[in-house]
């Protein structure tokens, strides 16, 4: 099997072209006509994870975040940065990322966050829109601060930042992993009593609080890392190959 085949599956159930008009979906490096042999996925593509694949002769990295995002004028392989393209193109790794079209698509990160929070009937959190970012849904009635430990165990967050009244019921939950404040709108407009995202900004999470929506800040690498796991269980049912997954957990942030 060719790597293109795999990823011309992945991208029958997950298409680049959901992604947003801003992003960089897609391949990043590499040959997509190459034999596959083993995969590794990882939110990001990370110095160690891709030490991980050389060991494990993986030559596809499937990363949630494009590796290549801006414009690049000039590439040192002495900066850590571009250290690891050196040793990705040196080993013939090709790197491909699934960032929002996994986002956004059926089966995708935000379907997941709500499968393994246990948020059913769930639907589109944009409004106006069939197909869009973030999800939202049901839950058994419980207080705020007792799902926020829930959320805290089941997404292995380092910390929370709730905002607003912890000790209020609710059922009715927003979610967008990563990045989501701009939704917070379409969850008020959806009357969801709590929304759980990432990069919350201390006014912003003012302004809605002062609306009456709960506000869990899980930080961005705890709202999406659970789908490299996702992943990986898709991945198994496509190819007979070895996949790895790689989480640099959040220790590039220390909380003192």
């Amino acid at each position: 099997m060719e790597i293109k085949e795999l990823i011309d599956r992945l991208c029958d159930k997950y298409p680049l072209d959901l992604q947003e008009n801003w992003d960089n979906s897609g391949l990043q490096i590499g040959n997509l006509n190459n034999e596959l042999e083993n995969v590794l996925i990882s939110l990001d593509l990370e110095d160690e994870g891709v030490d991980m694949a050389i060991k494990n002769k993986c030559n596809l990295i499937i990363t949630h975040h494009p590796y290549l995002f801006n414009g690049t004028k000039s590439i040192d392989f002495s900066d850590d940065f571009y250290n690891r393209l050196d040793k990705v193109i040196k080993n013939d790794i090709s790197v491909f990322a699934m960032h929002t079209n996994l986002d956004i698509a059926k089966d995708g990160l935000n379907d997941n966050l709500c499968e393994i929070l246990n948020i059913k009937n769930t639907n589109i959190l944009e409004v106006g829109k069939e197909i869009g970012l973030g999800r939202y849904g049901h839950i058994d009635k419980i207080k705020a601060l007792d799902f926020a430990k829930k959320v805290k165990d089941v997404l292995v967050a380092e910390k929370l930042i709730c905002y607003g009244n912890m000790g209020k019921e609710i059922e009715k939950v927003a979610v967008c992993g990563g990045a989501g404040q701009s939704l917070f709108e379409d969850a008020f407009i959806n009357e969801c009593d709590l929304m759980i995202t990432g990069d919350v900004s201390y006014h912003m999470a003012m302004d809605y609080t002062n609306r009456g929506l709960i506000i869990i800040d899980a930080g961005h690498f705890a709202s999406e890392n659970h789908v490299i796991y996702k992943l990986e269980k898709v991945i198994y049912e496509l190819i007979d190959k070895e996949i790895y997954t790689y989480s640099k957990e959040d220790t590039f942030r220390t909380f003192i």
